[in-house]
């Protein structure tokens, strides 16, 4: 928890103080995409949770991996023409996953629009650093959303889930009695 507020804290003192904007939401980015998994990482190991430490190896490889190969076999160039990777942001979808995992595992012990306005954040910018077009973070965010989804376990009560529907997205929350 205290990875996320710290990266998100930079990210923003970068933002307010730096000289290059692109340069400052890149870096918030970097830190976001950073940050969560590493929350994540601490809380399964706080919690003792082996079975978490290893979903969440899952969820991050699955994701990183899958990221990698759209990226490989779809070139797309990025905004600032710094390269042909565009398509999907890989920041955003281990940004997602993270956030997707510490959700489902451990419910509300990290208040959930803390962790998705973090990994939205990393989304916003992505494409404010002109590192990616927003299509490129929506396909991020759902593919990191969905391999946490496909990965994890959950251990909490509780559960928020975002569901795609034919006209926009359900949001589903669910507790056992």
């Amino acid at each position: 928890m205290r990875t996320m507020r710290r990266a998100v804290a930079m990210g923003l003192i970068g933002l307010l103080g730096g000289t290059a904007q692109a340069q400052s939401w890149k870096t918030t980015s970097d830190l976001l995409a950073v940050g969560l998994p590493a929350t994540a990482a601490a809380l399964t190991l706080q919690q003792q949770d082996r079975d978490g430490t290893g979903q969440l190896a899952w969820t991050l490889g699955a994701t990183v991996v899958s990221t990698q190969a759209l990226k490989s076999q779809l070139p797309a160039e990025r905004p600032d023409h710094s390269g042909n990777d565009s398509y999907p942001s890989g920041h955003t979808a281990v940004a997602f996953a993270s956030a997707r995992f510490i959700q489902k595992r451990y419910g509300t012990q990290v208040h959930p629009a803390l962790l998705y306005g973090a990994a939205t954040l990393t989304a916003i910018a992505r494409v404010k650093a002109e590192q990616h077009y927003a299509g490129d973070t929506v396909v991020g965010a759902a593919l990191g959303y969905a391999w946490a989804e496909y990965c994890t376990d959950s251990r909490s009560d509780q559960q928020l889930a975002l569901w795609p529907t034919p006209t926009g997205v359900a949001v589903l929350w669910q507790r056992s009695w």
